[in-house]
């Protein structure tokens, strides 16, 4: 019988970190142990595993954040099919996309919310409005996605937590019109507030009708102004 090869400490490395990925031990947007302590968990040195980090992130399942860290960027590869799927997708029919999730999934959080989720929910608002006053256009579209990713993830649903991830991800500069950032810019509380007090209070008719609002805006945003496109 054929011996089977010997497989490398890097591609051990990258099923020990997908394995653990997969268990839920990181789950969908968490940091992963910073280099010398995931180092040390693994046995390993410095060298295999960048490696193998690097290898995770060009397949999509890690995701590299310059001065914070490595994050889970999805939980299986079949999110990552999900998300190739979706780029280059047309802006209506992800509104369209995210109305079927971002309203479900706004009811469920309104239920099941605690209160890690609602601190993850107002660090987002927080840098969100900061971004709408400096005019920052990456800033203001990283804190918007953050906080409706921040809003499934508080429905406690993992499977629509990935399939959300893989949508946003995808969708990315195109999320919105830059009208939004405009509306944001120009009050101190808009529906994004409402909402997060609707699910902070655990009213889940509210949030329901405060994420559809959100949509409904977005959606004309995209048809009064389809060529522009900016994160809102």
């Amino acid at each position: 019988m054929m011996a089977q090869p010997r497989r490398s400490v890097v591609e051990e490395a990258i099923d020990d970190i997908r394995l653990r990925i997969r268990r839920g031990e990181w789950g969908l947007g968490d940091r992963i142990p910073p280099e010398p302590e995931l180092g040390r968990e693994l046995g390993l040195s410095r060298a295999p595993l960048r490696e193998a980090l690097r290898a995770l992130v060009h397949a999509g399942l890690l995701v590299t954040r310059q001065g914070d860290g490595t994050f889970v960027a999805a939980v299986n590869e079949s999110e990552i099919a999900l998300r190739r799927g979706l780029q280059g997708a047309d802006p209506h029919e992800a509104i369209e996309v995210r109305r079927s999730l971002d309203i479900p999934a706004a009811a469920l959080a309104a239920q099941r919310r605690d209160d890690d989720d609602l601190a993850r929910l107002e660090d987002a608002l927080d840098r969100r409005r900061a971004a709408a006053a400096a005019r920052d256009d990456v800033a203001f579209r990283d804190a918007d996605i953050d906080f409706h990713r921040a809003i499934v993830l508080a429905s406690h649903n993992q499977l629509l937590a990935g399939i959300y991830g893989s949508l946003a991800s995808s969708a990315e500069g195109g999320w919105t019109s830059r009208a939004g950032l405009n509306r944001a810019a120009a009050v101190v509380h808009d529906n994004h507030d409402d909402l997060y007090e609707a699910i902070r209070d655990q009213q889940a008719q509210e949030a329901m009708l405060r994420a559809g609002a959100i949509l409904d805006n977005q959606t004309s945003d995209l048809t009064q102004s389809p060529v522009e496109q900016a994160p809102a």
